[in-house]
């Protein structure tokens, strides 16, 4: 006998329903009309690629989250973590045929084994904008520009969500101003990304444990919870070079229209080590979910992976928590898409004539379903209601003899005869 079929995917693991692609129809246009209208190019890259290009970056932040395994020919082999090194791939193959500074963008499929949460999954898809070749902090504002592009395609506004920034190279700075030794930096960092995850004296007592004083821990909180921008240059000085590009980011905002959306916080480290300066994370002003999208300036990521210094930041925005929130205001779509019309016959001599009239609804942009077998007229006008259409166009022998086919408004009930061979994109009654 044979075992029963488990129709649910794997844990961490979805299946993208009619209904859902609704909503993803609608996410998808978003990204494209953002990036397309701010100049970004798209490409895309498999999902499988070695492993060892994405060893290389991930560091041990992400190598135990990797889906690993060995093709036939023995090849170490993964499932992509994430975009950017395969971006990175791509981009040394492709630049010198690219525009310089290179905007470019990718919609595509991620995987990470790691425990799945609200908003977060073991695989997602995921939008990428990256600017290679550009060092000044325009790069980062057009980055934002774009990303903020999106959200208002899909309906929020700054009431909605804030986009918190701060700087990984202003953080390291003040550390070593405070008498923090360099090589402590990276495990303060790791702490640091935790803050508002953990209590505050669980924290102290770690930073304590890596050998920073009380004194430092308190001048380090001090900065870390700090949002005015006049009192952070108090703080590491209004001459720090990364909190004039700071300043600039926010000034570039203004000329740009998103002002309203950025808030100062330098407590945004973003996880990955391989961010250099700028870095933010956007949330929904409730804090009712993870963060929205994040990234940052990463000079050094090309460097680590090619032995190339390139200047460069990205974003990366995942289609998981921006579903949570769109519910949360909007609802999520509750039927699958409609059509503007489903056509039907009443016996199979009618079938081809029938076709002949979808072929030209088609080709003038109607959207129209075909019933590929006979039905019956009642039968024909439920899956009508089923389908969503607007109109039902029914073909039986007294109006085919006439040249006729009728066609029925499924909102009104009104029903009309239509010429089957003269047709107008404003058919329909």
């Amino acid at each position: 006998m044979t075992e029963k079929l488990d129709v649910a995917p794997l844990r961490g693991m979805r299946d993208f329903t009619p209904i859902d692609w609704v909503f993803r129809k609608k996410l998808l246009a978003a990204f494209d009309k953002a990036s397309t209208k701010t100049g970004f190019l798209r490409y895309e890259t498999p999902v499988v690629d070695s492993y060892e290009l994405f060893e290389r970056k991930a560091g041990e932040e992400l190598s135990d989250q990797i889906y690993e395994f060995r093709d036939k020919s023995d090849r170490h082999l993964a499932l992509r973590p994430e975009i950017t090194p395969t971006m990175v791939r791509l981009y040394m193959g492709l630049k010198e045929s690219l525009p310089f500074p290179a905007k470019i963008w990718s919609f595509g499929q991620c995987f990470r084994y790691e425990r799945p949460t609200k908003g977060r999954y073991r695989e997602h898809f995921q939008w990428n904008i990256d600017i290679m070749g550009e060092a000044d902090v325009s790069a980062e504002a057009w980055i934002l520009f774009t990303a903020v592009e999106v959200m208002k395609e899909l309906g929020f506004d700054a009431k909605d969500y804030q986009i918190r920034v701060s700087s990984r190279a202003l953080l390291s700075g003040f550390l070593l101003k405070i008498g923090v030794t360099h090589e402590r930096h990276a495990a303060l960092m790791t702490l640091i990304d935790k803050k508002e995850k953990v209590d505050a004296g669980w924290l102290k007592e770690e930073m304590a444990a890596l050998g920073l004083t009380t004194e430092q821990i308190e001048r380090l909180f001090t900065l870390l919870e700090t949002h005015d921008a006049a009192e952070i240059g108090n703080l590491v000085g209004s001459e720090n070079i990364d909190y004039q590009n700071l300043q600039k980011l926010f000034s570039f905002a203004e000329a740009l229209g998103y002002r309203e959306y950025l808030q100062m916080d330098p407590s945004i480290i973003r996880g990955l080590s391989y961010y250099t300066g700028i870095v933010f994370e956007a949330f929904d002003t409730q804090r009712q979910f993870r963060a929205l999208f994040g990234g940052g300036r990463y000079d050094a990521l090309f460097s680590r992976m090619t032995g190339k210094d390139i200047p460069a930041c990205g974003l990366g925005f995942g289609d998981g928590v921006i579903r949570e929130l769109y519910t949360a205001k909007f609802g999520y779509p509750e039927t699958y898409e409609g059509v503007d019309m489903i056509v039907g016959y009443y016996d199979e001599s009618l079938q081809k004539p029938a076709m002949e009239f979808v072929q030209k609804a088609i080709e003038l942009g109607i959207k129209t379903d075909f019933m590929l077998s006979v039905q019956n007229p009642k039968k024909f006008f439920t899956m009508a209601n089923k389908r969503h259409a607007k109109f039902a166009a029914y073909l039986a022998p007294e109006e085919y003899a006439k040249g006729e086919i009728a066609i029925k408004n499924m909102q009104t009930g009104e029903q009309k005869n239509h010429c089957l061979t003269e047709l107008d994109r404003n058919f329909l009654p």
